[in-house]
C-alpha cells in the first residue's frame, strides 16, 4: 500500500495520470474526483479508465466538466439501459448503446482534449487490451468493449478481435500509466464497499437463483479486490483514493448525488491530511545548508586572507 502522501503542489508541478476503476454505478464517484480537480485547477496529462471508469473518463477527456458529466448520467435507471432477453438467456444493451452513441457520436480516441486510454479484455487469451489514439477507433466502440460484462452483455468485436469487460484483466489499471507520472488512482470497488452476508440457497426457483447470483456477485468482487491489491506495491508515485461506498448498490443507478459526494469527500480528505504534514525534507535541507555554511565559513575566510597576503608580496 502507498505510504507517501502527495500534496496539491506535487500535482501542480508534475504530470499525473488519472486512473478510474470499474464498478458499475459506483463509478459515479469518479465525478466527485473530477469536481475536486477542477476546484484545484488541476488537469491530468492522461486519463485511463476501465468499464464505468472508461465512460466517465471519456466524457472528461472530450471536454466535459463534472457538472455536465453529472447532467448526462444522472437519473439513468437500469431499465433505461438494458433489456432482458429471457428466452435468449442474455441481456441486450441496445438502449445503452444508443445513449453512448448520442453522447460520443463519431469521435475517435485520437480526438480527445486529454489523452485517453480505455481498458478491455481479449476473450481469446484473457490479455489486457489498452485502446489508445494509435488504435484509431471510435470512443464509443472502445467503451462498449470495456463495459461488456462477461456472460451478461454481448462481447464487442473490434478489428477481428473479440473483447469483454476490462475488469477481467485490470479493474484498476495503474500499471498502464506513464512510468514517471504520479498515479492518481480511484478504486471504487474496495474493502470498504463490502456489505455481504452469506445465506444458504432457499427453496424455490426464483429465491434460489437470487441467492446464487448474490454469491457469484460477491465472489467476483473478491476477485477484483485481490487483483487490485496484488499490484499496489508494484507501482511508484501512487495516490490511492478509495471512496467509502458501503450501502450503495453497484447495479442500481440511484442516489447518484451521494455517490458523487463520496468520491469528492474521499479525495478532499486525502489532500487535507497531506496538507498537515510538515515539510520535513525541506527543513532538513535548510538545516544541512546552514551547518555547511557554518563549517565552511572559517575555511573560506582563511583562503581569502591567504590570497590577500599573496597579493601584498
Amino acid at each position: 500500500m502507498p505510504e507517501k502522501l502527495f500534496k496539491i503542489n506535487n500535482l501542480q508541478k508534475k504530470d499525473f495520470s488519472l486512473i478510474l476503476s470499474g464498478g458499475s454505478s459506483l463509478g459515479l464517484a469518479h465525478i466527485g474526483i473530477i469536481k475536486f480537480l477542477e476546484e484545484q485547477k488541476l488537469q491530468p496529462s492522461e486519463i485511463i479508465g476501465t468499464s464505468m471508469g472508461s465512460v466517465v473518463g471519456a466524457l472528461y477527456a472530450i471536454g466535459n466538466t463534472s457538472e455536465t458529466i453529472s447532467e448526462k448520467l444522472k437519473g439513468l435507471k437500469a431499465r433505461d439501459l438494458f433489456e432482458i432477453k429471457y428466452f435468449q438467456g442474455r441481456i441486450e444493451y441496445k438502449k445503452a448503446k444508443d445513449i453512448l452513441k448520442e453522447i460520443f457520436r463519431n469521435k475517435k480516441i485520437s480526438e480527445t482534449k486529454i489523452p485517453l486510454k480505455i481498458i478491455a479484455t481479449n476473450i481469446k487469451n484473457g490479455e489486457k487490451k489498452v485502446f489508445t489514439k494509435n488504435d484509431n477507433i471510435l470512443i464509443y466502440d472502445a467503451i462498449l468493449a470495456s463495459i461488456a460484462i462477461p456472460g451478461v452483455l454481448t462481447a464487442k468485436r473490434i478489428k477481428g478481435e473479440i473483447y469483454i469487460d476490462g475488469c477481467v484483466s485490470s479493474n484498476l489499471p495503474i500499471e498502464v500509466a506513464k512510468g514517471n507520472n504520479i498515479k492518481l488512482a480511484i478504486n471504487v470497488l474496495n474493502r470498504k464497499v463490502k456489505n455481504y452476508h452469506y445465506h444458504n440457497p432457499k427453496k424455490g426457483l426464483i429465491s434460489n437463483l437470487k441467492t446464487k447470483f448474490a454469491i457469484l456477485k460477491s465472489v467476483s468482487r473478491y476477485y477484483l479486490e485481490n487483483q487490485t491489491e496484488a499490484k499496489l506495491n508494484t507501482v511508484k508515485k501512487l495516490i490511492l483514493i478509495e471512496p467509502d461506498l458501503k450501502g450503495f448498490n453497484s447495479h442500481k443507478l440511484i442516489n447518484y448525488k451521494k455517490i458523487i459526494e463520496a468520491g469528492y469527500f474521499e479525495i478532499k480528505k486525502y489532500f487535507d491530511k497531506a496538507k498537515k504534514i510538515p515539510k520535513r525534507k525541506e527543513e532538513k535541507k535548510k538545516k544541512r545548508t546552514s551547518l555547511k555554511r557554518l563549517i565552511t565559513f572559517p575555511i573560506t575566510e582563511t583562503k581569502k586572507i591567504f590570497k590577500d597576503i599573496q597579493k601584498l608580496k
